[in-house]
């Protein structure tokens, strides 16, 4: 399964994916995405709906990240 595919499920997908690409913060994760730290708090905790605008973001900053 891809990376966005990971993501567009939200909540603990997400966070696994994105501490299994070594972003350790959702405050750091905010940071890299131009998103704000309570949206993505909300996404990790299925508190808030995956936008698909918000999904590239994400994907892209993981993967990225995954890179460096």
């Amino acid at each position: 399964m891809s990376v966005k595919d990971e993501i567009r499920k939200g909540g603990r997908r997400m966070k696994i994916v994105r501490l299994k690409a070594g972003i350790g913060t959702q405050k750091e994760l905010a940071i890299l995405t131009g998103i704000a730290p309570s949206i993505i708090s909300d996404l990790e905790c299925g508190r808030r709906p995956m936008s698909p605008a918000w999904e590239n973001r994400i994907a892209e900053a993981v993967e990225s990240y995954k890179l460096e």
